[in-house]
């Protein structure tokens, strides 16, 4: 969903207080929802980011620069590239979104409270790129996108350069680990209890999002050995790539959090709600 999208979204939540009861579930559950739906786009923006770090790191690719914003790229790549799923673009703006939100949340922190030596750029600089880079690999696609964060025309444009230097440096940098044949390498994907947060991993499960990216890394790159995907209870919303274990850990309590924003900070659901 979109930022104008968004918008839209909470206006019509204002509206379902004078609805009928019956119009009150459907309405919740609609956005309940959806809510869920933006929680797993989130998710495979963020496996393909991990995975970025796995490949990093099992395959001793060198980085200039920051790593994270160098994986940020390959996600955002991969999903406008070779993700086959139907909705990898909304995936993609919603991901957006979501260091959008976290920007604006952080913001109230104040100037101080951010960690400008951090090893990630700004929440809100991460969503600019990944708008950038959408919108330089499909304009007619993303130019709405990007108008809505405000990006002109002539950066667009640029954009393209951008996306296609970042495209052209991934591709260079992976070619030599390609999988030629076929070969396999071995990815598992392990789903551990979820406790509270079944419905998370439930929908992590149904979604395919973890099952799909582990097919695809293990079909596409000759890893050095077995590599796992697990989802599981962290006791934070965190999700990172444990090069001790050759692991890439999806947990479950990042899912609720991204739920909770999409209900809380981009619907207003607590600012409705009666």
């Amino acid at each position: 969903m979109t930022l104008k999208l968004a918008a839209a979204a909470a206006f019509l939540c204002l509206g379902l207080g004078a609805a009928p009861a019956h119009a009150q579930d459907d309405a919740d559950a609609e956005i309940l929802g959806e809510a869920m739906t933006f929680a797993m786009h989130d998710a495979a923006f963020t496996m393909y980011h991990e995975i970025g770090h796995m490949l990093v790191g099992e395959l001793g690719l060198p980085v200039l620069g920051k790593e994270e914003d160098a994986v940020d790229a390959l996600a955002t790549i991969w999903l406008l590239e070779f993700d086959e799923a139907e909705d990898s673009y909304d995936a993609l703006i919603n991901a957006a979104d979501g260091w959008y939100f976290n920007a604006v949340n952080s913001t109230g922190s104040g100037v101080d409270e951010f960690s400008y030596y951090s090893d990630h750029s700004l929440d809100i600089q991460r969503a600019y790129a990944m708008v950038c880079m959408m919108v330089g690999k499909d304009p007619e696609a993303f130019g709405e996108t990007a108008d809505i964060y405000e990006i002109d025309a002539e950066q667009q444009e640029a954009c393209g350069y951008t996306y296609e230097q970042a495209f052209t440096s991934w591709m260079k940098l992976l070619d030599p680990y390609l999988i030629e044949g076929d070969d396999v390498s071995q990815v598992e994907v392990v789903y551990e209890d979820a406790g509270e947060y079944e419905d998370f991993a439930e929908a992590l499960k149904t979604s395919g999002i973890m099952d799909y990216a582990a097919d695809t890394v293990a079909a596409s790159f000759n890893l050095p050995g077995k590599v796992t995907f697990r989802a599981t209870q962290c006791g934070e919303a965190n999700a990172f790539y444990s090069p001790s274990d050759s692991e890439v850990i999806y947990c479950y309590e990042l899912a609720e959090q991204m739920f909770y924003m999409y209900l809380y900070d981009i619907v207003g659901w607590g600012d409705t709600a009666n």
